[in-house]
């Protein structure tokens, strides 16, 4: 079963590369675009008011309980077919866990060394610095308080599981891991758990939780390891409390989640990502909705996965969103 899905996804993501070459749906990063562009406001009315899509089934399939208390984000793995990769926030170990996408069960973590799990909040995956790999984007972006005076992201090129790796805490060496470290402008601080990667451009994107309408800031391709950026801010969007959010591997849909909506939006091509946020959304399923759910990503197909904090005494169940059309 696991050869068959691994053979699946690597047609899957190698017609998703073609596709990409085929259509233009890549464009040349600069941060001069960024610097130029003026913040947008939007005023549609969120959630009420949205049409629903019906892209997606609308109940979700409980896939089985995880055994993670605090898990905060989660994104697909593109090595390791069949698994998902998550971790926990604030305080918690300095581990990735890599769960089984059938099951829930962790079958491995891959600790990063030296490094401290001061609030990681979410993870993407994605193209990176070297053409034809993948890299893993781990967000230490959250600030309840807003106490911290910069925030960073680990980027490391995605583990490949072997079974030698199962059950056992496995190491990312200090060395393999690169910092980008951030600031927002005006020495701001904002509690961030929405993390987001452009796949065509391979920009970031933070989109804020606890500011009266979310904010967007985006760190701009190619981001530096060496010296400290500062956040670009890009927009608002017209709710708050965002707690997780996914781009999908092939760059044109996007989920952004609060505790208690999803929203989804999607892409046509050569649209830039100004465009692609400054579109209405329409209200994906949440059924059932999580005591405290702050973990959502796409699969290759385009279902999505949600994964909740341990809360009120109930274990936290992945639940995965059929792909409909």
């Amino acid at each position: 079963m696991r050869q068959t899905k691994c053979i699946l996804f690597n047609l899957f993501f190698l017609s998703f590369l073609f596709a990409c070459e085929e259509t233009g749906n890549s464009f040349e990063p600069t941060v001069d675009f960024w610097e130029a562009n003026e913040p947008f406001e939007l005023d549609y009315s969120a959630p009420f008011g949205l049409a629903r899509t019906d892209r997606f089934a609308e109940s979700a399939e409980a896939r089985g309980e995880s055994d993670l208390i605090e898990a905060s984000g989660i994104v697909v793995s593109i090595a390791n077919p069949g698994y998902i990769w998550t971790h926990e926030d604030k305080n918690n170990t300095n581990e990735i866990f890599l769960l089984d996408a059938e099951t829930g069960e962790t079958v491995a973590s891959y600790e990063l060394q030296g490094i401290f799990n001061r609030d990681w909040e979410d993870i993407e995956i994605g193209p990176g610095p070297v053409e034809g790999t993948n890299y893993i984007y781990l967000g230490e972006v959250g600030d309840n308080d807003r106490v911290y005076r910069d925030y960073k992201i680990y980027r490391f090129v995605e583990p490949v599981f072997s079974e030698s790796h199962r059950g056992n805490k496995n190491t990312i060496q200090n060395a393999e891991i690169e910092i980008i470290t951030f600031e927002y402008p005006d020495r701001l601080r904002h509690d961030v758990e929405t993390l987001l990667l452009d796949p065509w451009t391979k920009d970031l994107f933070l989109v804020t939780k606890r500011d009266f309408f979310s904010i967007i800031y985006v760190l701009p391709y190619p981001q530096s390891t060496d010296e400290p950026m500062e956040a670009i801010k890009v927009g608002e969007f017209p709710f708050t409390r965002a707690v997780g959010g996914n781009i999908s591997l092939d760059g044109k849909e996007m989920l952004i989640k609060t505790y208690d909506f999803i929203f989804h939006w999607e892409r046509n091509e050569n649209e830039d990502m100004v465009e692609f946020f400054t579109k209405i959304p329409k209200l994906a399923p949440y059924n059932p909705a999580e005591p405290q759910g702050e973990a959502i990503c796409f699969d290759e197909n385009k279902g999505y996965y949600t994964l909740s904090e341990f809360s009120n005494a109930i274990v936290p169940v992945l639940y995965y969103y059929e792909r409909l059309r």
